[in-house]
């Protein structure tokens, strides 16, 4: 195949491996497989890409899709196929609300721990507002992507291939940084009157091994909560409440 051609296939399989946030699981489909078919087809018209290759390509996009890979259309056979897409829903709109009042700010105990793949999390404490409450957190160090994600860099590196390795670094750094998503995007909060807490948002930063964030929940502690916990994937945090809703003077 030739480099050009497969550099941009394995560009365009990267970005598509990632679904972006607020956009449901069809519409990514359907935006990704239109564009990624016209390019094999534009390919294969000017002779870069034969009707295996392309095949084999738009299998791989299929996977990268979450879909099941398909046969090949039988010899002498031409046209399109149906594939269902479906799946997921568009996440629930945003509350407006006014500038949220400061209640309190609750430490956290036991707020260093370890985390998989040589990482170390902190939960730097809790903000407490009248209808929001937000996390503060700490990664130091960060947990290492490359061992976390082996088996997907291992597809990864199959789709570059024969690329130059200034080719190969780049794509392999921007698939490591979508997949991994939004730092604290792990992050979800529970309490012991069955609040559902909603993601609302929130910001990170950092550099070399250290990155820190923070997350915004909706909505606020209610004051009869006398415990609230704090999930990072299979870590919990527990937070004693003293159930009076915020400080006594607020």
């Amino acid at each position: 195949m030739h480099p050009g051609a497969q550099r941009y296939l394995a560009e365009r399989l990267t970005t598509a491996r990632v679904r972006p946030d607020g956009v449901e699981v069809r519409e990514w489909r359907q935006q990704a497989l239109a564009g990624f078919g016209a390019a094999l087809e534009a390919l294969q018209a000017a002779g870069t890409v034969d009707a295996d290759e392309a095949h084999d390509w738009n299998n791989r996009m299929f996977e990268a899709l979450g879909l099941e890979p398909v046969d090949p259309l039988p010899t002498g056979t031409s046209g399109a196929r149906f594939v269902p897409i479906d799946g997921g829903a568009p996440p629930p709109p945003r509350p407006v609300a006014p500038v949220a009042r400061f209640l309190e700010l609750l430490p956290v105990r036991d707020a260093d721990r370890p985390v998989p793949f040589g990482g170390r999390l902190q939960i730097l404490g809790i903000e407490r507002y009248d209808w929001q409450v937000a996390v503060a957190w700490r990664l130091a160090p960060r947990p290492d992507d490359e061992r976390r994600y082996a088996d997907e860099l291992r597809v990864h590196e199959r789709d570059t291939e024969g690329l130059s390795e200034h080719d190969r670094r780049m794509l392999r750094h921007r698939f490591l940084r979508g997949i991994s998503g939004p730092p604290g995007r792990a992050l979800a909060l529970s309490d012991d009157v069955g609040t559902d807490y909603r993601s609302a948002g929130g910001g990170s930063g950092g550099g070399g091994d250290e990155l820190t964030g923070r997350a915004r929940f909706v909505p606020g502690i209610p004051p009869e909560a006398t415990l609230l916990t704090v999930h990072w994937e299979d870590l919990a945090f527990a937070v004693p409440l003293d159930g009076r809703g915020g400080r006594a003077d607020a």
